[in-house]
């Protein structure tokens, strides 16, 4: 079974397939676009190795979780039971062999994203949700070489939002996508300036999140 595709059918299947309004009086007639700003603590989990000028390979430590920022533009359903809406969001994180900084890396990921909104109707809302999309993953780094991994980037999201005001709503959330996981070796130095070579593998993005949107 090809998994982007099933992700992407669940991703729909999240929307609904038609409005029925049985109270007009608490729900609106259409869609409610917003767009949001958001940030947090996120966590760019990866494998990276390095294979020394004597031929030893070397693990990288585990990467520690540091800020990131994004948007969000989109619109909730006309019954207010759910949103799709488009994020950008930017990831970074540092990675370290024996406790010595050698380079950060960078993703840069455009999601499309499904939530559906339990208790809608009231001011705190719990939602879950899914996301696909697609993400560009490269180090920054002193060094000349390196690399640039992209493509298809999916995961869930799952958190409570809250309408603060009638045009204002804020979302507290934890968010977790999968990334492209191809090995990339790169060439680089060590601190006696001997040639060595990197081996980088992401493994996912795991995010903390809270944002503020307004309703149009």
């Amino acid at each position: 079974m090809d998994i982007n595709k099933t992700a992407v059918a669940v991703l729909f299947a999240l929307l609904p397939i038609s409005v029925h309004a049985k109270d007009t009086e608490q729900l609106d007639s259409s869609f409610r676009y917003f767009a949001s700003i958001k940030g947090g603590m996120s966590q760019l989990s990866n494998s990276d190795c390095v294979v020394l000028s004597d031929g030893s390979k070397l693990e990288a430590e585990s990467t520690s979780g540091e800020g990131f920022a994004g948007i969000d533009i989109g619109a909730y359903t006309p019954d207010g039971k759910s949103r799709m809406y488009y994020s950008f969001e930017q990831h970074k994180s540092e990675t370290k062999f024996q406790e010595s900084p050698a380079y950060e890396t960078k993703a840069n990921m455009h999601l499309l994203s499904a939530d559906y909104l339990f208790r809608h109707d009231k001011t705190v809302t719990p939602f879950v949700g899914l996301h696909i999309g697609y993400s560009s993953v490269e180090p920054d780094s002193q060094f000349p070489d390196g690399f640039d991994v992209s493509g298809i980037v999916f995961g869930l999201q799952a958190g409570i939002n809250w309408q603060v005001a009638e045009p204002v709503r804020v979302d507290l959330g934890l968010r977790h996508s999968l990334v492209p996981k191809d090995i990339e070796t790169w060439n680089g130095t060590d601190s006696d300036g001997n040639a060595v070579k990197f081996e980088s593998q992401q493994n996912g993005v795991t995010s903390l999140f809270i944002g503020a949107s307004y309703l149009f």
